[in-house]
């Protein structure tokens, strides 16, 4: 009986330490708030819940993505292939940290934001693997675009992905 209220002990303080380091672990970067993916839309749009509680579309700051839902367009090459990646970057449940913009809403009262997952930014993440391309590019909100551009530059020079179809993402994905 001793052995295993030692165990217990021993179990409970291991798991309060762990607890505990969570804990400390658990405020999000400066600037940043969590949030949990409800669901990825396409490659550029997610929903969100706030820590509040509140549900928001959020469209992905200084990226463009090509089409894969949009009612009364074509899927646009690599359209799914974009959204599925975004998918795997922001499952379903995921809490991530969310960066608003300043402005914070586009014209469609989309909140506007860049997604860290894991301390990487998943709108750059995009840019580098050549299924977005720097996009709507409006002051005040760029804070990092020349991160994504230098993204955009490698995604390129390796024709990845939207990049290897020429001329496509120059044309906003709407001449193929």
């Amino acid at each position: 009986m001793k052995k295993i209220l030692i165990l217990l002990a021993l179990l409970f303080m291991l798991t309060g330490c762990e607890l505990l380091d969570f804990l400390e672990d658990s405020e999000p970067a400066e600037g940043r708030e969590f949030v949990t993916i409800e669901r990825v839309v396409d490659g550029d749009t997610v929903i969100v819940h706030l820590e509040d509680g509140t549900r928001e579309r959020v469209r992905l700051l200084l990226i463009d993505t090509p089409e894969s839902v949009k009612p009364d367009t074509e899927v646009q090459p690599f359209g799914e292939e974009a959204s599925d990646f975004a998918k795997e970057l922001m499952p379903e449940g995921e809490i991530v940290e969310m960066e608003r913009g300043n402005p914070d809403r586009d014209d469609y009262d989309r909140m506007l934001a860049y997604i860290w997952v894991d301390d990487e930014n998943v709108n750059q993440i995009l840019v580098k693997e050549g299924y977005a391309r720097v996009a709507f590019i409006y002051e005040p909100n760029t804070k990092y675009l020349e991160e994504l551009e230098e993204a955009q530059e490698k995604a390129k020079e390796n024709e990845e992905n939207i990049w290897s179809i020429p001329g496509y993402a120059e044309s906003r994905f709407h001449e193929y």
